[in-house]
């Protein structure tokens, strides 16, 4: 057996001792069955769960029927070696959200809208979460601000509050707030099930990090769908 199929085997054992332990109790269960139950635990699981299956199937091979008349018929390449690799370590050490930790630029209900347009070209930024009474209550975004212009007669955006242009919109609470704990994967699979909650065929408009996950924490961080796009399963 070449050393790449040794290696391979051995970070797959790796792998699959990880999940047993953390999933089953430490109890064998066939590996398609495991990653089934993992990934609809983990989001971390369900992002390379199409890669477990395909490597296991090449851990059969490897194990039950690497040769044939005495000469190898599969032998894992450098680039999946270095992948299983990347996938052992995501699943130990799991990437966090604390990646997309910022400056929160917010405002509150009755800020005028000129405040928020502000924010936005100032730091290229297309959402704004909004607070009333201490409470995140909304993420403003540029639909927001449509909504009310078809809407209503051409007003200065210095006149009018944002509260008023969020009374008028169409999608409101379109957002979820989570923890400064929450994997990226995690995180990924939120915004991939957004997609068909009300209003459905519609993402989040974006995910706001605090310390504990709850509306009345400190802002420390925002995603939008552009920054998670790659971290989304298939």
């Amino acid at each position: 057996m070449s050393k790449n199929a040794e290696k391979f085997l051995d970070i797959f054992n790796k792998i699959e001792q990880h999940l047993k332990s953390k999933f089953n109790n430490g109890y064998y269960i066939p590996f398609g069955e495991l990653i089934r139950k993992a990934s609809a635990k983990e989001g971390v699981i369900k992002r390379f769960r199409e890669e477990l299956f395909v490597y296991s199937d090449l851990r059969n091979v490897l194990v039950h029927n690497a040769r044939i008349n005495g000469r190898m018929i599969a032998d894992p390449l450098d680039d999946v070696i270095a992948n299983i690799e990347n996938i052992l370590h995501q699943i130990e050490h799991p990437e966090k959200v604390t990646k997309f930790k910022k400056k929160v630029y917010y405002c509150f209900s009755d800020d005028h809208l000129n405040k928020a347009l502000n924010f936005m070209r100032e730091h290229k930024i297309s959402q704004i979460p909004i607070l009333e009474k201490g409470i995140i209550k909304d993420v403003l975004n540029a639909s927001h601000i449509t909504d009310w212009l078809t809407a209503k007669e051409i007003v200065s955006p210095s006149e009018v509050k944002i509260s008023e242009v969020l009374d008028n919109a169409e999608r409101n609470g379109n957002f979820e707030i989570i923890s400064v704990d929450m994997s990226i994967f995690d995180a990924a699979e939120i915004y991939k099930s957004s997609f068909k909650k009300t209003p459905v065929n519609w993402y989040y408009d974006a995910l706001i990090i605090t310390p504990t996950g709850k509306s009345d924490d400190q802002m420390i961080g925002i995603i939008v769908l552009k920054d998670i796009t790659e971290y989304i399963s298939v």
